[in-house]
């Protein structure tokens, strides 16, 4: 299956689902392995067990993890004849008298088919406590089948699912059946073939892929789990840059010493004996301070620069997303000969927010903190009526570290 003009980014190019599913009243989960190759999906790995613990050795916790939940729990309707025109009205047309704020629910919207699948926040609450258990945390979530929107148009009559299958009635229409398909039945998407078991799986993510995203009131949950792995990535990539780009600077200092002492070691002309000890006493006193710099860097990137980005990690808030924290960052690009300066003991933070009295508690928190010498918002922008830009610079006590 072939997409075209993806955003990576944070999404990485493999992709896990876990669905978790009821058969004769007993659970089954089924974990789903994809990769986005050159814009086509291949398939890595397709797994599933009665015993969540077993699958958990397979999940890459550092892969994006996208969750469906389908058992009896989660009531699925199917919707005919007229409906409302606002998504919203068919969830009271299809459940009337409920009280929505206890119910999670999402809609399915298709020509053929429209659906309302709904599950009491506390069971989705349940479900999200026992993979946190495990150490798993989901990017996003999907109830019922109503998680077939996003690949419902590829797929073709009948269509079978973990424990439901669609057939076409006489009008052309989908109709929902809840028999559970043969176990080794497999199911053919434009060239790729997976488990019947595993399609929910591929659906949410196909619709992760492709940032299609079903009416529900999910949308909350979905970004506070999305921005979560996010910030996580974010940091693990901003260590690993830090790191790469100041062994870089080093390895240049020392091919720049080298080109220079050669040069000057074939220069014309016979040089006093003297004179060329006290050049080379020079030049090798010049190249000793860059290098106890470039290691009074590397040493700070492996204590002080952890210690610092460790408190800062602590305490952010889910409603803040990182696109810069610079530890010491260079006042002027490397150059051959000349100085490497860099701002020492700061921090420069620039990101986004959605919640200001999250961003004021955040830099609060920070001023507060002992290695804190000085905390300046340099710049606050209010860029839409949701999203604000800020940029924040930390003058650092190197002693309070020690305190």
């Amino acid at each position: 299956m072939r997409f075209t003009k993806i955003t990576y980014d944070f999404k990485g190019t493999d992709y896990q689902g876990l669905e978790i599913f009821e058969v004769a009243g007993t659970l089954h989960y089924a974990l789903l392995k994809l990769r986005l190759n050159k814009g086509e999906l291949e398939l890595i790995g397709a797994l599933s067990s009665s015993v969540l613990r077993d699958l958990v050795p397979q999940m890459e916790l550092k892969k994006a993890l996208l969750l469906q939940i389908n058992t009896t729990k989660v009531l699925n309707k199917q919707l005919d004849g007229d409906l409302p025109k606002l998504p919203e009205q068919w969830v009271k047309h299809a459940f009337p008298n409920l009280d929505l704020e206890q119910f999670y629910y999402q809609i399915l919207d298709d020509s053929k088919l429209r659906m309302v699948s709904m599950a009491k926040r506390s069971v989705v609450e349940e479900h999200l406590v026992e993979l946190k258990e495990m150490g798993i945390v989901p990017t996003g979530l999907s109830l019922g089948v109503s998680g077939l929107s996003p690949s419902i148009s590829f797929l073709e009559s009948p269509i079978r699912g973990s424990n439901f299958s669609f057939h076409v009635k006489v009008d052309g229409e989908f109709e929902l059946s809840q028999q559970v398909p043969a176990a080794d039945m497999e199911t053919d998407i434009q060239g790729l073939r997976l488990p019947t078991t595993h399609l929910l799986s591929f659906s949410q993510i196909l619709g992760h892929i492709q940032g299609s995203a079903p009416y529900s009131n999910l949308e909350d949950v979905n970004t506070e789990m999305d921005n979560h792995f996010k910030n996580q990535r974010f940091y693990q990539k901003g260590l690993q840059w830090g790191l790469g780009i100041l062994l870089g600077v080093l390895l240049v200092n020392f091919l720049l010493f080298a080109h220079y002492r050669s040069k000057t070691m074939t220069s014309e002309g016979p040089i006093d004996p003297e004179q060329q000890a006290r050049m080379l006493q020079n030049i090798q006193e010049r190249v000793d301070t860059k290098e106890n710099k470039l290691k009074a860097l590397l040493g700070t990137s492996r204590s002080r620069t952890t210690y610092y980005m460790d408190r800062i990690g602590e305490g952010l808030p889910e409603s803040i997303l990182l696109d810069i924290l610079a530890y010491q960052p260079l006042t002027r690009p490397v150059q051959p000969d000349k100085s490497i300066r860099t701002a020492g003991d700061q921090i420069r933070i620039s990101g986004q927010t959605n919640n200001k009295e999250a961003f004021a508690e955040w830099t609060a928190l920070l001023e507060s903190m002992e290695w804190v010498g000085n905390l300046e918002i340099e710049r606050y922008e209010y860029t839409s009526n949701t999203v604000d830009n800020f940029s924040i610079k930390i003058q650092c006590d190197a002693i309070g570290q020690a305190k």
